[in-house]
């Protein structure tokens, strides 16, 4: 993007950009207010880029996105169980639950297999249509 010459008009403001504005003569031909909202650094901007190649900004962020992590995991494992205590309790102590959700699932094992037997048979009499000539 930074070689293109017929631009006339663009506003980056406020998504969420990181990083260094690459160099060019298109995207330096733009006012600051373009930019804005963002943690960018280079011309235009007057926050001069560190020598990891972002903002002073983004490391402090990595830091906070560091510490949600744990948090994260925890949510899932919680739900996880949750979820999983959940099915097995209702399969465990509803006798008339877990008689119908097995009965549903030997119909659906029937039902899927009865599919697939009828679609390879119709594989294999096409195969044999082309290898015949017919």
């Amino acid at each position: 993007m930074s070689t293109m010459s017929f631009l006339s008009n663009l506003n980056l403001s406020h998504n969420n950009l990181t990083g260094i504005i690459p160099l060019g003569t298109q995207l330096q031909s733009f006012t600051a207010t373009s930019f804005i909202g963002n943690n960018l650094c280079g011309p235009p901007l007057t926050l001069n880029c560190n020598t990891s190649g972002g903002s002073a900004e983004k490391n402090i962020e990595d830091d906070d996105c560091e510490l949600s992590w744990p948090w994260f995991h925890i949510g899932m494992v919680v739900g996880f169980a949750a979820g999983f205590c959940g099915v097995c309790g209702a399969l465990i102590f509803n006798k008339t639950g877990r008689y119908n959700y097995f009965r549903f699932l030997d119909y659906m094992t029937d039902k899927i297999y009865v599919v697939i037997a009828i679609k390879l048979r119709w594989f294999h009499q096409k195969l044999r249509r082309c290898y015949n000539g017919e």
